[in-house]
Formats: structure tokens, sequence, C-alpha cells
């Protein structure tokens, strides 16, 4: 019998974290995939295509022994600070082609909230940069969720560290439009 301590280590642990990132992340992108919709009238794929960047920092600093009750009160919903404990643990930084949408969204990331992003001119939305930023780091942080699923998380019949690495890569393959770089 499963106890509750079990099933909370499971559902906030970095792969729990990262799979939340990734389904964030393709939902973001399936909302603008079929319609093309004016920032000024939805921005809901900016929030969730940031909310995917914010748990698979999360998942990073996770496997990097963080708790869920420090990332909630350091880091809540501030993709900024998300990014510089990120990087302080060792994440390496965006790459230079999605750095300035992600630092766009990122100031639309309060640590309680996500504000609207005021639009200066009336443009249609892009989540493009966002989701391969996201990918970028879900694919860079795979072998620390795993090592840390299969030390502190497995079972006898879960797969070896890099045969979990291989099928979370294989996850973000099949994320549509988007190459693992």
């Amino acid at each position: 019998m499963r106890s509750m301590n079990d099933d909370e280590a499971k559902r906030t642990s970095p792969l729990a974290l990262w799979r939340y990132a990734h389904d964030y992340l393709r939902a973001a992108q399936g909302l603008c995939h079929q319609h093309r919709i004016a920032c000024r009238e939805s921005q809901a794929p900016y929030h969730v295509a940031t909310e995917g960047l914010g748990f698979a920092i999360k998942a990073f600093l996770r496997a990097r022994g963080a708790t869920m009750s420090e990332l909630d009160r350091v880091i809540g919903h501030s993709l900024t600070e998300a990014l510089i404990r990120g990087e302080a643990q060792g994440l390496l930084p965006i790459p230079q082609r999605w750095r300035a949408a992600v630092a766009e969204v990122a100031g639309c990331c309060h640590q309680d909230r996500f504000v609207y992003l005021v639009a200066t001119e009336p443009r249609f939305l892009d989540v493009q940069p966002l989701v391969g930023a996201g990918v970028w780091i879900l694919d860079h942080i795979a072998p620390d969720v795993a090592a840390h699923y299969v030390l502190h998380l497995a079972g006898a019949a879960s797969p070896s560290t890099q045969e979990f690495v291989s099928r979370l890569r294989a996850d973000l393959r099949a994320t549509s439009g988007v190459a693992v770089v």
C-alpha cells in the first residue's frame, strides 16, 4: 500500500515537474498551431508557455535538491528568479536565439502571478521561441531528472538512468515542430 508521502514525493519529483513542463509547452504550441491570435486578443499561449519554462527550471532545481516549499516561497511564478537560481546551480544559459523572447515574457512572470504583456504594435502570438527554449532546457536536464528518479523513486522494474534519458528525449522529439538541439 502506497502512502500519501510516496504519492506526494512522486507528484513533486523532478520527473513530474519535467512532465508538467513538457505538457505545458505542447499545450502552448497547440494553442497557436492552427489559429493566428493577436497578442491583444489572448495571452493564454504566452502564459501557458511561461508555466512550461518555469516547471522545466523547477525540475532542474528539484533534481539539485531544492524543496517544493523553497521553490514556491523563493521563486513562485517568477521566471527571472527561476533562471537566476537555475544558472547559479549549473543550468546552462538559454541559447541566444531564444533569449530575447524568454526575457520579454519573464518580465510578465512575477512571483505571485502572470501580468499582461503590453504589445506596442499589433502582432500575432509566436510561442515557438519559448517552446524551443523550454525543450532545450528539458533536453539538457533529462540526465539530472532521470538520475534523481532512479536514485530516489524507481522500483525494481524501472529502466536504467540511460534508458530513462532516452525515453525522455524521445518524448521531446515527438513534440511536433520542435527539434531537440
